[in-house]
């Protein structure tokens, strides 16, 4: 009775071989998200803003600049009161680019939800509101700089400026078209100031 003994081979392995796969998998995994990361942040780059470019943020970053490098003689370097004034531009800017965002929010959405606009256009839309928010945070922290309750005083007075500009740009406007109308139809509207 030659009967094969069964023998069971056992394949031994080493303790480092878990080790090893943990290692691959998560190296695998971090090398795919610096990649996917890097693809995200290319797209967000490739976006264009709704807005142009920001010129009253330009000027704060240069006068900022200018104001706090020592390096600079004191007649060389810009006043307070003028890069306060530059943030209080750039307030300004970034208050009335929110209140457009907050304005046509209803539109965009209605559009997207019809499928008038496409998935681009409206991520453009969602991406300028976390940058306007983003914005606003920093002009707090800007202001905070100066003084620590400055901040209060602060955003009331550029909301007024914000609206002040906008009823002026409204009045040119009406000024504009009555002078255009008038050409169009040759009858003179007269002028709201009153003749001497």
């Amino acid at each position: 009775m030659a009967e094969a003994e069964e023998t069971q081979q056992f394949l031994r392995i080493s303790v480092y071989t878990p080790l090893i796969y943990v290692a691959v998998m998560a190296t695998a995994f971090v090398a795919f998200s610096v990649f996917y990361r890097r693809h995200r942040l290319r797209k967000l780059i490739e976006v264009e803003p709704l807005f142009g470019r920001n010129y009253s943020l330009e000027l704060y970053i240069l006068l900022k600049d200018k104001f706090y490098n020592k390096s600079l003689p004191k007649e060389g370097r810009p006043p307070e009161k003028v890069v306060k004034a530059a943030l209080l531009r750039r307030a300004v800017e970034a208050i009335r680019r929110s209140l457009k965002l907050k304005e046509n929010e209803p539109v965009f959405n209605k559009l997207y939800q019809e499928g008038l606009i496409g998935d681009e256009l409206f991520k453009q839309f969602g991406l300028q509101s976390k940058i306007q928010q983003l914005e606003l945070k920093e002009i707090v922290e800007e202001c905070q700089q100066f003084s620590k309750e400055w901040p209060a005083t602060f955003f009331p007075v550029a909301q007024e400026i914000c609206y002040n500009e906008a009823l002026r740009r409204r009045l040119h406007a009406m000024d504009d078209r009555s002078k255009s109308l008038s050409e169009l139809w040759n009858y003179y509207v007269d002028q709201s100031e009153p003749k001497k």
